[in-house]
């Protein structure tokens, strides 16, 4: 299940729009997901979790969810 994150602020890099959904996520189901996608535009690195970069993903919206091993 992914939980759909958007955040237009220009003032925030790609890894604080990931930051704020990830801890979305957490608060919302009490842990911490394991894949993140975003637009290509947007691909960073961060400590944790797995970013992908998915063709559908608009820029402005992340998606972070679990992947089942």
């Amino acid at each position: 299940m992914y939980l759909g994150w958007y955040d237009d602020n220009p003032k925030h890099t790609p890894a604080d729009k990931i930051a704020g959904a990830i801890a979305a996520y957490v608060l919302r189901y009490g842990v911490a997901p394991t894949v993140v996608l975003v637009n290509e535009a947007e691909l960073t690195q961060v400590a944790g979790v797995e970013v992908r970069v998915d063709a559908y993903t608009r820029r402005n919206n992340v998606l972070v969810g679990m992947v089942a091993p």
